[in-house]
């Protein structure tokens, strides 16, 4: 019954569930609360017993000007060797967590959880790669990591790495053809990050993408 319990925090800044068949509020310890905001694993189409089965990415999402620059150096990349046209379609976006959940309304519970946090600068500065051993990872690195990881640990993810995505999944030899590229160049760029947003799809219709978007404002916004 673990779906059917939400959790917000009282005055004193306890974490609190509520049992949706009693309506009553029992205080729950962080390890509770992190057992609750693990990602469901369940058949993608299946209808659970309460209600359809969504998924969530809660991201931080810079200006258009910045968008359009990583789409920008996508292109770039591509024309000089394939990154494939999922990597060229992803709109830039720095994750802080994702979740499959019963709850169609996850966005109020993510504003409970972060809401409080001010605005703050995200940084962006250089390049990076993760090599996953059989594939690698291109992304934009963030110089200014610590306020979203904190971000990410009140929604209770275990990222330790914020970074905007160039191309996932390329292979070592796309990479090396790419290298030349990325060691000429030097991005930066900088913004004030107000809000978080929430992307949400039903996961019998994922094939239709994320059609729901809620923001999410951060204090005094």
């Amino acid at each position: 019954m673990q779906d059917m319990i939400t959790y917000s925090r009282n005055f004193a800044g306890n974490f609190l569930t509520l049992d949706y068949f009693s309506g009553v509020k029992h205080p729950v310890n962080e390890t509770r609360l992190s057992q609750i905001f693990v990602m469901a694993k369940r058949i993608y189409n299946q209808t659970s017993l309460f209600g359809p089965l969504y998924a969530y990415l809660v991201v931080l999402s810079p200006p258009a000007e910045i968008k359009a620059d990583i789409s920008r150096i996508k292109k770039e990349l591509n024309s000089i060797c394939d990154i494939s046209p999922r990597n060229l379609k992803s709109i830039a976006h720095i994750t802080l967590t994702d979740k499959l959940t019963d709850e169609a309304d996850l966005h109020e519970t993510v504003g409970e959880l972060v809401g409080h946090k001010q605005p703050f600068t995200v940084k962006l500065k250089g390049w990076n790669f993760f090599d996953h051993g059989h594939s690698i990872t291109l992304y934009i690195d963030v110089e200014t990591p610590d306020p979203v990881i904190k971000l990410a640990t009140l929604l209770k993810s275990s990222s330790k790495s914020p970074h905007i995505s160039l191309a996932k999944r390329i292979s070592h030899d796309t990479f090396e053809k790419l290298r030349p590229y990325l060691e000429q160049m030097d991005y930066a760029a900088e913004w004030t990050c107000t809000e978080v947003t929430v992307l949400r799809k039903l996961m019998s219709e994922k094939q239709l993408g994320w059609k729901d978007a809620f923001k999410v404002p951060l204090a005094g916004q």
